[in-house]
């Protein structure tokens, strides 16, 4: 039987840095690689991932909604792992608060974004960070899914 992990997950940018999280080396999910903030949406969820999302960036940043700025969704990703799909909606925005609490997932950092592409990460979020920093600036969605270690990019257009 497939089962089905609903994510989502935010990359908040403060001047020329991104805020990351270095995943903990006891976590089941991407343990002791770089990603975004992030994590499961709650069943009261599933109608409003980006509610989901500031909860997510709450809990493990302290970082509240009024502290972040043009928050939009950017990224839907898909992939397939064993018998389990895993969707995971993902969000940019913008925040001036530097200071963090300390997350259980692992530890927060503002890295530089001239280093970011260098970060052990998880194929989906390196895939999905190129495809970004290639066009920053560009508005639309984009749904990826993940095809033999390839990512595929299709725009999710009206």
């Amino acid at each position: 039987m497939i089962k089905m992990r609903i994510m989502t997950g935010a990359y908040l940018f403060c001047d020329n840095k991104l805020l990351m999280l270095k995943r903990s080396k006891d976590r089941a999910l991407a343990s002791n690689l770089w990603t975004g903030i992030g994590g499961h949406v709650e069943a009261n969820e599933h109608n409003n991932p980006e509610e989901s999302c500031l909860r997510e960036i709450f809990e493990e940043t302290g970082i509240r909604r009024n502290e972040i700025e043009q928050l939009k969704l950017r990224y839907i990703l898909m992939r397939r792992s064993k018998d389990e799909i895993r969707q995971h909606y993902i969000y940019f925005g913008n925040t001036s608060k530097l200071n963090f609490i300390n997350s259980d997932e692992g530890a927060l950092h503002w890295i530089d974004l001239s280093k970011i592409l260098n970060l052990e990460m998880p194929l989906t979020v390196s895939h999905m960070l190129n495809h970004y920093f290639n066009d920053p600036n560009e508005q639309s969605v984009y749904i990826g899914s993940v095809n033999h270690s390839k990512m595929e990019w299709s725009c999710l257009a009206e």
